[in-house]
């Protein structure tokens, strides 16, 4: 036996010892398997890269985390619900554990901060995310197993960065935090006595596009970092599993958001969510997070289900009046302020179709035609304008708006804008003059850039055409924020809502390979104009036309 073997061994044994201690095991779920339904892991999510961490603390396990390591983030972490009240217990730690077995799998099984540790910081970042990842960046480190679930050393436990990945900190802090609590106060009231137990597992789905942290948001700039390192999800879901002895009473459902400010929730069966999936991941396999899904279709589940829509569309109205200034950073909590100042004040809404989601508004529409008569009302006479939204609809029908919505912004000109005349989207920076005569602002990391507008994007009545000033006594071409549906009614990408983007007819990316589709005119709606078919004018004045889908 060798002494490093010796080491290890007397290190184990001494464990007990070390009441504070962290403690992880890298490799094999053997010894956490209490927090799968059935004993069963999800399956369809593991590969070569990923890696299986029984999550430990004070001697004791406390849930379980497949880690994905080339994308420095979790794919899952399974867990039950802890104790229903810890008051007192902290809520946040500045600095959170890493895990060294992800390092080299002969360290200790020990988890540790940074500084506790032994290993250079070359070996930290060539296995795993770091605290350095998360800061000065626009995102949070977001719990997948939730803190707030926990209880005690459960709750300290949960503050590793093998249980982290970045979110959105309006998505986190907003959209996941309220469902979490509402999750919470639910589980804790329907399955929690001697005959059942809730499941849960929480996922990030990995980008492969964006990454943290950003070389343009880094403030410090003068630091030995790399950047690029950790993914940013593109969705964040839960599925939850209530087991009951009694298999008419046992349920299931899942929840899953974009990551992103504007999110919508959609709450879902877990057999969808296990669809759902197997598109994001693009796995030629079928993805099960639950086996049999865990009584998906039974109608203890159905009537869980409803009340935790009415629960959580009820907490979100809430937001108007109570909770989202301590919530949010003091310029969102202004500019959400503004919104609903000009959203009550405005008189071309209807109040009765209208919603608060997370942190912006959504319209019910009955028709396009009636869309685009409440479009050009409100962008002439109020400081808002209603963007088409298809990504939203899930919301707005399980909180019985309608199955047609479109999302309240405020015009491009306001300040502190970060949408160009052409709409893009601003990076590492808001429009502002930064140095010149006209407003602008960069639109990539390569330096390109884009005119911002200083006053409304309008129809120039003579030429047909959008035109705004841009601050230095000039106008320039521009693109008013009105959709984000494609002709064929595709969603345009995330990033690039329908515009000119130097163009003469209006158009947008519809995924990350560049592929696109034509969008309807601003000035025209997709309806039959007299046809037996559909279409609408894609250019300004009405030069071309393409069939769209309303």
């Amino acid at each position: 036996m060798s002494h490093r073997t010796m080491d290890w061994l007397m290190l184990l044994g001494c464990v007990s010892l070390w009441p504070g201690m962290v403690l992880a095991e890298v490799g094999s779920f053997t010894g956490c398997n209490m927090y799968f339904y059935r004993d069963a892991e999800p399956r369809g999510f593991d590969t070569a890269d990923t890696a299986e961490i029984c999550q430990r603390y004070s001697n004791l396990y406390h849930f379980a985390t497949l880690y994905d390591r080339p994308q420095r983030i979790p794919r899952w972490s399974a867990y039950t619900l802890g104790e229903p009240n810890c008051p007192g217990q902290a809520q946040k730690r500045s600095q959170w554990f890493v895990e060294p077995q992800l390092a080299h799998p002969d360290e200790s099984p020990d988890m540790t901060t940074e500084a506790e540790s032994t290993l250079s910081l070359d070996e930290w970042r060539s296995s795993q995310a770091l605290n350095e990842d998360y800061e000065d960046t626009s995102y949070d480190r977001g719990h997948l197993n939730p803190n707030a679930f926990q209880c005690n050393v459960g709750r300290t436990a949960t503050f590793t960065l093998t249980n982290a990945a970045p979110m959105h900190p309006y998505f986190n802090r907003v959209h996941w935090s309220k469902l979490e609590k509402t999750l919470q106060a639910q589980l804790t009231g329907s399955c929690r006595n001697g005959r059942s137990k809730p499941y849960l597992v929480t996922e990030a789905v990995p980008s492969d596009s964006e990454k943290i942290p950003r070389e343009g948001e880094d403030k410090e700039g003068d630091r030995n970092r790399t950047y690029n390192r950790v993914s940013v999800p593109s969705h964040i879901w839960t599925a939850v599993c209530c087991n009951h002895r009694d298999n008419n009473r046992k349920f299931s459902f899942a929840f899953i958001g974009e990551n992103k400010e504007a999110s919508g929730l959609e709450i879902i069966p877990v057999e969808k969510l296990n669809t759902e999936l197997s598109r994001l991941y693009k796995t030629p396999g079928s993805v099960e997070v639950f086996v049999d899904d865990c009584g998906s279709e039974s109608q203890k589940g159905k009537e869980v289900l409803s009340a935790i829509k009415k629960a959580l569309y009820n907490t979100f109205q809430n937001l108007l009046t109570d909770s989202y200034p301590q919530l949010l950073p003091p310029e969102e909590s202004s500019k959400l302020d503004r919104e609903t100042a000009q959203v009550m004040t405005s008189t071309n809404l209807d109040q009765k179709k209208m919603q608060l989601t997370g942190i912006g508004f959504l319209v019910g529409i009955s028709s396009m035609t009636d869309w685009h008569i409440q479009f050009e009302k409100m962008y002439k006479e109020d400081n808002l304008t209603c963007v088409l939204a298809p990504a939203a609809a899930a919301v707005a029908e399980a909180s019985g708006i309608s199955d047609r919505v479109c999302t309240l912004q405020e015009q491009k000109h306001l300040p502190n804008s970060r949408v160009t005349a052409s709409g893009w989207s601003c990076v590492g920076q808001a429009c502002g003059y930064h140095g010149y005569a006209y407003r602008w602002c960069y639109t990539s990391d390569s330096d390109d850039w884009d005119y911002c507008c200083t006053g409304k994007c309008t129809v120039n009545p003579a030429s047909k055409l959008y035109k705004c000033p841009r601050g230095d006594g000039s106008i320039t071409k521009c693109s008013p924020q009105y959709s984000t549906v494609t002709v064929s009614g595709k969603p345009c990408r995330a990033d690039h809502p329908c515009g000119l983007y130097e163009k003469k007819y209006f158009w947008c990316y519809i995924d990350d390979k560049e592929n696109w589709d034509y969008c309807c005119s601003p000035q025209h709606d997709c309806g039959y104009h007299g046809y037996n078919y559909q279409w609408c004018y894609i250019q300004d004045p009405a030069l071309a036309s393409r069939p769209c889908t309303p």
